[in-house]
């Protein structure tokens, strides 16, 4: 079956929401939503080219971090790059087929986990296939529509998004200069990422990294909304905060990458990810201050 493309208006101001289907089956379909400065910043943004942000979990994350870009933009101007944001998600508003989808495509290995409280029906191990995706179908086609930058792009996500956007820094960089990851599942195959032998990085990683997780993310009792008692039990031993710090220690010192990490205080995994995309955004995206302009 044929790559096809179809677009409509999105909800959010000058964006546009594409339908991609690149063949027959249910989880062949995906909403890619693009989010330029919207019209009236186009004056503090320019025409572009833009850098763009590919950001996994679209249907969850992309109009909280297309709606950051744009007002700290316009409280900002001249002191942030103008971003551009490309929100990618299963092409469906069932939760449940959205959750075994990105479990598929999230994952860098084919592996189960107590904490993965999902059902795998459409397997595991699918992130080298959607970083094939990104790179060969979706970016070509959305830098060709749109002013965006192809030598400036980034790549986020958030939990098992994020996990997604560490295993490409740490296995498939190339094509991406920034990479925003939040609370990632670093739990993922028996902490797969925190191993130097399973996982070595990559000599090509290079780029400016931000890194985050709340601070109450550190054990599963500290979660809201409370958690029943049988998953608490499942999730024992669960501490994101070891292991984004696990994690930041072995990026540490490599040249070519910049590494910010960050514990946000008070967040836990239900409520981190506005505070923590917004001081991504600004850190990854903010311009110098001697670039600054002169007022």
């Amino acid at each position: 079956m044929a790559i096809s493309w179809t677009a409509e208006r999105a909800e959010l101001p000058g964006a546009v929401r594409y339908t991609l289907v690149t063949g027959g089956e249910p989880t062949d379909r995906w909403h890619v939503t693009v989010a330029l400065p919207p019209p009236n910043l186009r004056g503090v943004a320019g025409p572009g080219p833009y850098p763009v942000l590919y950001l996994l979990d679209g249907l969850l994350t992309f109009a909280t971090a297309a709606q950051i870009a744009h007002t700290t933009l316009a409280y900002a101007p001249g002191q942030l790059r103008p971003v551009a944001v490309v929100g990618i998600s299963p092409a469906t508003d069932d939760l449940r087929r959205l959750s075994a989808q990105r479990a598929r495509d999230m994952t860098p290995t084919r592996a189960d986990s107590p904490y993965l409280r999902v059902r795998t029906v459409y397997g595991t191990g699918g992130a080298d296939a959607m970083i094939d995706l990104i790179r060969d179908v979706i970016a070509p086609h959305v830098e060709s529509a749109h002013p965006l930058d192809p030598a400036d792009r980034g790549l986020a996500g958030f939990s098992l998004g994020g996990l997604f956007t560490c295993w490409a820094l740490a296995r498939r960089p190339e094509g991406f200069r920034h990479f925003l990851a939040v609370s990632p599942s670093l739990w993922w195959d028996d902490h797969l990422l925190l191993d130097q032998r399973r996982t070595p990085i990559a000599v090509r990683a290079a780029g400016d990294v931000y890194l985050a997780v709340g601070e109450l993310e550190d054990g599963p009792h500290r979660s809201w909304p409370i958690i029943p008692a049988e998953t608490l039990r499942a999730l024992a031993g669960l501490d994101m905060v070891a292991d984004l710090a696990a994690f930041t220690e072995r990026l540490g010192g490599r040249r070519g990458l910049a590494v910010r990490s960050e514990v946000v205080p008070g967040e836990q995994h239900a409520t981190v990810w506005p505070a923590a995309v917004t001081r991504g955004l600004v850190h990854l995206y903010a311009i110098p201050p001697e670039r600054h302009p002169v007022v």
